[in-house]
């Protein structure tokens, strides 16, 4: 089986990859350097010549790139998973968030992803919706959780961490995992990938503490959210079960 992927030089993209491959999946890049977001007749060759099953757009771009490669996708019947986030959810949200529970967010961030994912179902009813959390990596120097903690830490020598703060989160190699679950295994439509089960932001990083001790802690109360997706579709490793090992 053969999967384009863009996104191959960010965070979550490269891990994904790592899994795919190991499935026995053929992973192909699509270079944005090469291949233009804007060309419809250069990524529709690009598209034949490699004849992929599956398409996984990671990358950040415009809602009209999602929506172009998402209609290609469709005449050229491959299946197109586009992967989006919790953050299409608005601070108003309340969680635990289901697949019923409409994305309402006004940030431009969160705004973005939303558009994009209308713009991916406009062209392509067929395709996979997918929405990530944060991201744990393993160490600093990328856009995920731990790199974040870092930062912190070097700005303020502790992290405050709210103890009635829930967000949806998962290790990377578990997103992974996730993914793959959702494309092989069910039907198009729109899944939520998250591994938080039960801990709060405090908790997360108090256990993320034993991993990296030169994290400290400090516990807040002033943020109280709850932002966990929920979907028991998705056959993911839960936070619970990560954290019995530390």
């Amino acid at each position: 089986m053969k999967a384009i992927f863009t996104g191959l030089n960010g965070t979550v993209a490269p891990e994904v990859a790592k899994y795919f491959r190991a499935k026995g999946v053929e992973v192909i890049q699509y270079d944005r350097n090469v291949i233009p977001v804007d060309n419809e007749f250069e990524i529709e060759a690009f598209l034949k010549l490699h004849q992929p099953e599956l398409f996984l757009h990671f990358a950040m771009g415009t809602p009209e790139w999602a929506g172009l490669l998402a209609k290609l996708a469709k005449k050229l019947k491959i299946k197109f998973i586009y992967i989006s986030t919790v953050s299409v959810y608005s601070g108003k949200s309340k969680g635990p968030i289901t697949v019923k529970t409409s994305p309402d967010a006004e940030d431009n961030y969160g705004k973005y992803k939303r558009i994009s994912e209308d713009a991916v179902l406009k062209n392509n009813e067929n395709a996979y919706i997918l929405r990530i959390g944060w991201q744990i990596g393993m160490k600093p120097g990328s856009n995920n959780m731990i790199d974040y903690l870092y930062k912190e830490m070097e700005k303020s020598n502790i992290i405050k961490a709210s103890s009635q703060w829930y967000p949806s989160c998962s290790f990377m190699e578990d997103t992974a995992t996730g993914i793959y679950d959702a494309i092989t295994n069910h039907p198009e439509g729109t899944y939520l990938i998250n591994s938080n089960d039960k801990f709060s932001f405090y908790e997360i990083v108090t256990y993320l503490s034993k991993i990296h001790p030169t994290i400290k802690v400090l516990e807040q109360k002033d943020f109280i959210k709850d932002i966990r997706m929920v979907d028991e579709r998705i056959k993911i490793k839960k936070l619970s079960e990560r954290f019995r090992s530390l």
